[in-house]
């Protein structure tokens, strides 16, 4: 293994090379290449001037489940474009985002990610493509 590179499969490790998951207090549920889930409880700092949890934090959550999924074959990805829909949001409790892989190919996967409250209730909704950098 590279010296850049890590065990995609294994949580706390990819925790411990990502920082900015750990700056915003994410955590990881599950990692496979199908599937994959991360949770943050709301903060204080997740929220924005209204109360409610920052759509740059939503998406984020939407944004690093899909990496996540499609790093899980072991490959570099980056994201390459995104489309999210922001629905509903809350202001304190549990935010979970769930990544499921669309379409893997040779550069780019898809991978469709829901962002729910505890409950389930859709709070929004992505399609990320991801690009392939390499093994």
């Amino acid at each position: 293994m590279a010296e850049n590179q890590f065990n995609y499969l294994d949580p706390e490790e990819y925790l411990n090379h990502n920082p900015f998951m750990k700056y915003n207090h994410m955590e990881i549920v599950t990692i496979s290449p199908e599937c994959s889930e991360i949770r943050l409880k709301v903060n204080p700092d997740s929220l924005n001037l209204g109360g409610h949890v920052h759509g740059g934090l939503l998406y984020s959550l939407a944004d690093v489940v899909t990496g996540i999924t499609a790093r899980a074959d072991g490959r570099r990805y980056v994201t390459q474009s995104a489309h999210i829909n922001f629905i509903r949001n809350i202001s304190e409790g549990v935010v979970i985002a769930r990544g499921e892989m669309v379409r893997r190919g040779r550069t780019i996967s898809i991978v469709r990610s829901t962002v729910t409250d505890e409950q389930g209730t859709l709070l929004a909704e992505a399609t990320v493509d991801m690009f392939c950098t390499g093994e």
